[in-house]
């Protein structure tokens, strides 16, 4: 009996684990798309798609450890399940790093293996790839407004939180602009190498052109 009781845990316990994955596996796609532009070229973007004012964005960027990631999971859920996202924090503050998602799920009735999990589920993998086609065409033209494309607009409702100070803000503000730089940073220096190697890649191309040129010549008189 014992052990019927410790296969079936062990069996609950991989279940609730492997539904935790596929939020962190979520959470990491969309941070990977968000990771090539500006804090506030994402804010932009969402915006425009979940209608949610700049300084609520900024809040939830804070309050969800600085992941873009973790921003669109809180925004999904809680249109998902219709419960305020500042009710998902309180449990997410729980579990810091991601760590809660599968609770928080769970909490409201989305259960490892049931017909709302795995509608819950094909939502998230449905959204990672629209944010994924929505990232590189924004790459290309860098309007904003592309995320409007079949847009999801938040229940105001839905969106309460304590507002924060202006200390508080003017320091998360500060925090983004420094990330800004960062990431401005990393992209020129990106660029600078791959100019480097274009000219390199060039140069050996002139290169064998070169010599096939001398080597045509030298046939030629034959």
């Amino acid at each position: 009996m014992k052990k019927v009781i410790a296969t079936i845990s062990l069996t609950l316990l991989s279940v609730v684990m492997f539904a935790q994955t596929d939020y962190l596996q979520f959470s990491r796609d969309i941070r990977s798309y968000s990771d090539r532009y500006t804090d506030d070229q994402v804010i932009g973007l969402y915006q425009n798609h979940y209608d949610v004012p700049r300084n609520t964005l900024v809040q939830l960027f804070s309050e969800f450890d600085y992941n873009w990631g973790n921003v669109v999971l809180g925004l999904e859920i809680s249109n998902f399940l219709g419960v305020p996202v500042g009710e998902l924090l309180g449990v997410y503050r729980d579990y810091p790093q991601g760590n809660g998602w599968g609770v928080i799920a769970k909490r409201y009735g989305i259960k490892p293996g049931s017909a709302e999990f795995h509608r819950m589920k094909a939502m998230m993998s449905n959204k990672s790839r629209y944010w994924r086609d929505i990232y590189d065409d924004y790459g290309r033209y860098h309007n904003p407004v592309i995320a409007r494309r079949n847009r999801v607009q938040m229940n105001d409702r839905l969106l309460f939180l304590e507002p924060y100070s202006d200390k508080e803000m003017k320091k998360i503000n500060k925090e983004i602009e420094k990330r800004d730089k960062e990431i401005a940073k990393r992209e020129q220096k990106m660029m600078k190498k791959w100019e480097k190697d274009n000219k390199k890649i060039y140069k050996q191309n002139e290169k064998i052109r070169k010599e096939q040129d001398k080597r045509a010549k030298k046939m030629s008189k034959r």
